[in-house]
């Protein structure tokens, strides 16, 4: 007897069937490259936004050393009902202003503020004959030290604003040279001299004269401060785009890229004179630096780009004026 075996499903597919097959794979593969891509660029999107608030981080630290300083004048607290009287013996006014602003409107602010460093002051040890005497300080202390560097070493030395005070009185003045002498007791000391019509780096002062004989016996305390000018803005320098500082007269200098509008106002106390901003207004003619308690800064960067496009992002911090309140 013979058996007969019959292939029962064993058909291929038809060449339809195939291409459907393969058109559902393709949809399948796309998607899951789709994810993917989608996954990567949010990862990187949210590593971009990660590195930015770094950077707005640092900024925002460098601002607040800078902010919370204006006004600062050593021994004479800059609050309006005591103020000292300070004098500018430097023909540039502009030192003598804490805080001058310019409103951009639609283009970026820009801000320029001084004060003196706190952590540079050194004791003046003795008074001179009169104002026009050089300053008697410690030879030995950093802030001298520095100065003599700047005079020995440099052809070309760079011109220094310092600040003398006491409690009652404060100066800014160009230093015009140093050196070790005696003093008037007989004792070696660095002097501090600021005399008139005497440029360094085309700055000069316009008198010889202190506000006072600083350091006399039985007088207050005084002492010198390194005077720092510093102004933040955007600029585009050899195509970098960023912020810029330029501080003390020289070279202006990147701080950030791709920071691309920096908004500021300024927080005002003009009702209770608590120390605390009543409002926030934008840089006038019209505003007392001295009731400005605050700075409401905005800045907008660059985190990244998709499809040529900037993707930008707003970082605002308020810093509080923690020194200011002359009125000068």
């Amino acid at each position: 007897m013979k058996y007969t075996m019959t292939r029962i499903g064993c058909r291929g597919l038809t060449l339809v069937e195939l291409m459907i097959a393969l058109a559902l794979s393709l949809l399948v593969i796309g998607a899951a490259a789709s994810i993917f891509l989608g996954s990567k660029q949010s990862f990187r999107l949210e590593e971009d936004i990660s590195m930015m608030q770094e950077n707005y981080r640092f900024i925002a630290d460098r601002f607040n050393k800078d902010f919370s300083a204006v006004g600062y004048t050593g021994c004479s607290l800059p609050f309006r009902d005591n103020s000292p009287t300070i004098d500018d013996l430097i023909n540039d006014t502009g030192y003598s202003d804490f805080i001058q602003g310019f409103e951009g409107g639609a283009a970026p602010d820009s801000i320029t503020v001084t004060y003196a460093e706190p952590e540079s002051g050194i004791p003046v040890v003795e008074g001179g004959a009169d104002p026009k005497s050089p300053l008697y300080v410690s030879k030995d202390l950093p802030l001298y030290k520095a100065l003599t560097d700047n005079f020995s070493s440099a052809t070309n030395p760079v011109p220094v604003t310092l600040l003398v005070g006491n409690c009652k009185r404060a100066n800014i003045f160009l230093v015009t040279s140093v050196a070790v002498v005696t003093s008037p007791s007989g004792v070696a000391v660095g002097s501090i001299a600021h005399v008139a019509g005497m440029p360094i780096g085309g700055v000069s002062n316009t008198s010889d004269a202190l506000s006072d004989t600083y350091g006399r016996l039985g007088e207050q305390t005084a002492s010198v401060y390194e005077r720092t000018r510093v102004t933040y803005e955007i600029d585009t320098v050899g195509g970098v785009t960023g912020l810029y500082e330029t501080r003390n007269g020289g070279a202006k200098q990147l701080v950030l890229d791709n920071v691309t509008d920096m908004q500021i106002l300024y927080g005002v106390d003009s009702i209770a004179s608590d120390g605390n901003a009543d409002t926030y207004q934008p840089w006038s003619g019209s505003l007392k630096v001295y009731d400005i308690t605050s700075l409401k800064v905005t800045l907008t960067m660059i985190v990244t780009q998709q499809n040529g496009v900037d993707v930008t992002r707003d970082y605002t911090f308020i810093t509080k004026l923690r020194n200011l309140g002359l009125d000068i």
